[in-house]
Parts: C-alpha cells; structure tokens; sequence
C-alpha cells in the first residue's frame, strides 16, 4: 500500500507540473498613470480572466477581477510573487505580494520578480520601473515590464509593439504597426476617451487643441501606450 501511495504521489506530482504555464513572449509595458481611474478597462493589466492587476490613488497592487479594494498581506489575489526570474524558477521562494517586497513596494523598482498566477498556473517575469508614493497623498501610479504569452497570435504580438512617435508630441501623433482595420481609443490620464475610431482611416491623430499632459493609445482592449502632450 505504501508503495502504490508513492507511486500515486509521484503521478499527481508529475501531472501538476506539467501543467504549469511559463510566459516567454515579448517584453511589454503596463502603465497606470497617477490618479488614473482604477475601475476602467484600460487602467487594469488584463492577464486572464482570473487575474486584473490595478491599484487605488494609493495603498498596494490587487486583483480587481476578484477583490474591490487592497488587503494586506493578501491582494493581489490569486497570486504570489518572488524575486528573481523564470530561469531559476525551481528554486524561488513565492509568498504574497507584500510579504515578497517587505512592506515596502519601492524596494521592487528595477528588480528582476516573478509574478505567479496561481488558479491559472502561469508564471510571468516582470519588472516594477516606476512606483508611486502610496501614503494619503498618493497618486496610485505604477508601471512594469512583463512577459507576454508565447502562444498569443502574430496579429495580437504586433499589437503589442505598437509604436507613439513622436513622444511628447504638441500638435500630432503618429502611429506605428497599426493597420486601419484596429479600432482604436485614447484615454487621459483619468482614463476618459479623448478619440475612438472602430476603423482607423489615418495613422495620424491631431491633438493641438488636448490639454497638456500624460494620455494612452489603446488597441483592441491591447496593451496601453502612454504618451505625453507637451
């Protein structure tokens, strides 16, 4: 009996790493502008359908796809983190977000982490290069680099390359590797729409008359690019 409870063990052990996920796609950006609304589609990293990354005007990261707000030493749920990378990842040690970083989420700028998504099983690289005070006065800003999935279309990748220039701009923006089939949205820093078009006739939008600040290009519920009007 002792053997075949081994041997079952060993399966079980087998099966649930096979099924784990490593995301080795392209590096893309994710970037929630200070006092941006957390609420709206374009202000939540959209990972899968279990896990929206966001953050309030201030306090820490959570999972608006399954908690409203921040916990401590809990949110984001449905994840854990380490730091270090995906190369290395036997031998990381994963805990919650704030445990991970020390109570401090500034000491996690420009380190290499790993983020966990635990329901899912999927493991992302991704580096914090921007952190906002999250005290009373906090703005609630943050950006990172991550890994994509590596299954994700060509269609969808070059989405993710999509290139602003030029970046600040004062009276035009130009846009790189869209095609006029892409239904296209900018949002302000508060995340209101500035300009949408369902079918792209130039690749060229005229922003002399927007009010000076930080704005974001958005694609097909893609990844934002941030841009500023100078």
């Amino acid at each position: 009996m002792k053997h075949f409870t081994l041997i079952l063990f060993t399966l079980l052990v087998g099966l649930s790493a096979s099924a784990q996920t490593i995301w080795t796609g392209p590096t893309m950006t994710f970037d929630k502008a200070d006092a941006a609304d957390w609420t709206l589609d374009a202000n939540q990293d959209q990972l899968t359908d279990n896990v929206h990354i966001t953050r309030a005007d201030n306090q820490g990261l959570f999972n608006i796809a399954s908690e409203a707000t921040y916990t401590d030493f809990a949110s984001p749920m449905d994840t854990e983190w380490a730091f270090g990378t995906t190369a290395d990842i036997e031998t990381l040690t994963f805990d919650t977000w704030e445990n991970t970083n020390g109570s401090n989420p500034p000491s996690t700028v420009n380190a290499d982490m790993v983020l966990h998504l635990i329901l899912d099983d999927i493991y992302i690289d991704i580096k914090m290069t921007y952190w906002a005070s999250g005290g009373g006065g906090g703005e609630g800003g943050f950006t990172y680099e991550r890994s994509t999935d590596s299954s994700t279309s060509t269609i969808n990748l070059e989405k993710v390359r999509v290139n602003v220039f030029p970046n600040p701009a004062s009276t035009f923006i130009q846009l790189e590797g869209v095609t006029a089939a892409d239904e296209v949205r900018v949002l302000d820093a508060k995340g209101a729409v500035v300009f949408q078009s369902n079918q792209l006739s130039s690749t060229t939008i005229a922003i002399a008359s927007w009010e000076t600040g930080i704005y974001f290009v958005q694609l097909n519920r893609g990844p934002s690019v941030r841009f500023v009007k100078n």
